[in-house]
């Protein structure tokens, strides 16, 4: 073989062999070697450039060659790029809070941001049942870092909190019972609106009321819907037990159709402010006050708390009965459970049980 021939090959071997080398080094960089590393949270900034994220990207080790991603973005076809790379293609993403690895292959990378952003933090705030509105305030200021309670107060007033059924000779307005309890989201746009979570709250209030069809039922009960929730919050703050809400319902009915005082102790403690479970004192049950229905006959002007649907279901739905009296004994053993009694023998009975257990009745 002529000298330059040796030569030739020689070259052709070198650039193989060199191409090759290359080959695997560019490989080793679109997919590197090994396992990913450890977590990265990485946030992409509304109004960044494909080349603002790739220089991040680098700078928090997800991609080990920026450079050689930019371009794989503009044609990641394998390795085409080395050959027919159309410069004017461009990549982009969606500003927000990404979770990614250290060294990742491009492809990789690419298929994480291309599911977009993650959710939006969540704030979960819970309001249970039978919370008074003071109750309810004082929860949310709690729980709710952004809220102001003079804020908050103010939203409780707003004339945007509307119900049609609310009396028209009430002398004042005040949503007592009228915010639904239960567990809404906010995400970071509305953690801070007070009044938006109370409109929440109020049409959730209003869309249970339409599912129970309360309007009707209570009106079949010679009740207004407003009563009805009044009905429905003494039996969410005085039953223990799902099975005793609806015959709690129908001692509050045959009362009021009988014209007797309901004589409920909840409405006592809300009369003489106290809260549920505090004892109550001989003068508590005298307080002069149209919320104590130890004193007053009929029902109170306002709901005492905020019931929850069983509670407004109970309110139009009363077991069929003629028990006139109830009384906490823990029956059968069961702890909460209520006796319920047709006349004054039959509750002294049960009243002496109550007071043998200690279980409130003085």
């Amino acid at each position: 073989m002529p000298r330059w021939g040796i030569v030739l090959v020689i070259v052709l071997f070198s650039l193989l062999v060199g191409y090759r080398l290359f080959m695997d080094w560019v490989s080793d960089q679109v997919t590197p070697l090994g396992l990913p590393g450890a977590d990265v949270e990485f946030v992409i900034v509304e109004g960044w450039t494909t080349n603002d994220v790739v220089a991040a990207l680098g700078d928090v080790d997800v991609i080990d060659n920026p450079a050689m991603f930019r371009q794989w973005l503009r044609c990641p076809k394998a390795i085409r790029w080395l050959i027919d790379c159309d410069p004017d293609i461009d990549y982009s993403f969606q500003a927000g809070d990404y979770v990614l690895r250290e060294h990742l292959s491009f492809s990789a990378a690419v298929s994480v941001l291309d599911l977009g952003p993650l959710p939006e933090e969540v704030i979960r705030v819970t309001v249970p049942e039978g919370l008074t509105i003071d109750q309810m305030v004082a929860r949310l200021l709690r729980d709710m870092p952004f809220f102001e309670e003079q804020e908050l107060r103010a939203a409780l007033i707003s004339d945007r909190l509307a119900w049609e059924h609310y009396p028209v000779d009430l002398p004042f307005r005040l949503m007592e019972g009228l915010l639904f309890p239960d567990t809404y989201q906010l995400d970071e746009a509305t953690v801070g609106d007070e009044l938006g979570l109370l409109l929440r709250m109020h049409r959730q209030f209003l869309k249970v009321v339409d599912d129970l069809d309360l309007v009707e039922r209570a009106a079949a009960l010679g009740l207004t819907p407003y009563e009805a929730v009044v009905v429905a919050s003494l039996i969410e703050e005085e039953a223990l037990l799902e099975v005793d809400r609806p015959r709690i319902s129908r001692v509050i009915h045959n009362r009021l159709a009988g014209g007797w005082r309901l004589g409920i102790d909840a409405s006592t403690r809300y009369a003489v402010g106290k809260t549920a479970g505090e004892p109550l004192e001989k003068v508590d049950l005298g307080a002069v006050s149209l919320w104590n229905t130890r004193v007053i006959v009929g029902l109170p002007p306002t709901p005492i708390a905020a019931p929850g649907r069983a509670s407004l279901e109970a309110a139009v739905a009363p077991e069929a009965g003629a028990w006139m009296y109830y009384v906490r004994t823990d029956e059968g053993g069961v702890m909460g459970a209520h006796t319920f009694a047709l006349d004054a023998a039959e509750f002294e009975v049960a009243r002496r049980v109550c007071v043998q257990k200690d279980l409130g009745c003085g």
